[in-house]
């Protein structure tokens, strides 16, 4: 069982008790933008930006597990401690298929243990009805 340190606040509203717990922020996060991504019309896949950060690792890195021609497989999709906004583009996501991004710890110059991953698919887009159709 674990042990976790609580505050109190007393103030206008009363007394508040708050675990020690609510205020930690992972350390680590990787997510994807859209996920699942849409495959526009007449396209045979989409793009997903993948964004990271962590605070726990002086070297981090990116690999993506993904279908190849033999099964699936396992590369590097980028090096460093984090990419924001529109930086770091995954295109060539394929509907029923699924992209697992893996953030690893590279602090000791080999990988170390799994910080954060998230898990990519995709959609095909919504084709627009005739807005005569049916009458």
């Amino acid at each position: 069982m674990s042990r976790s340190r609580g505050f109190i606040l007393i103030g206008m509203l009363g007394v508040i008790s708050l675990s020690g717990r609510a205020w930690a922020q992972p350390l680590s996060t990787i997510t994807a933008s859209p996920n699942p991504c849409v495959i526009p019309r007449g396209a045979t896949t989409c793009t997903s930006y993948i964004n990271w950060f962590t605070q726990e690792a002086t070297t981090a890195r990116v690999f993506v597990l993904g279908p190849h021609t033999g099964g699936t497989w396992e590369t590097e999709f980028a090096g460093s401690l984090a990419c924001e906004s529109d930086r770091c583009p995954a295109p060539w996501i394929k509907k029923g298929n699924s992209y697992v991004f893996t953030l690893y710890d590279y602090s000791q110059g080999r990988r170390g243990r799994a910080l954060a991953s998230v898990t990519v698919t995709a959609q095909s887009g919504r084709r627009r009805r005739n807005e005569y159709q049916g009458r």
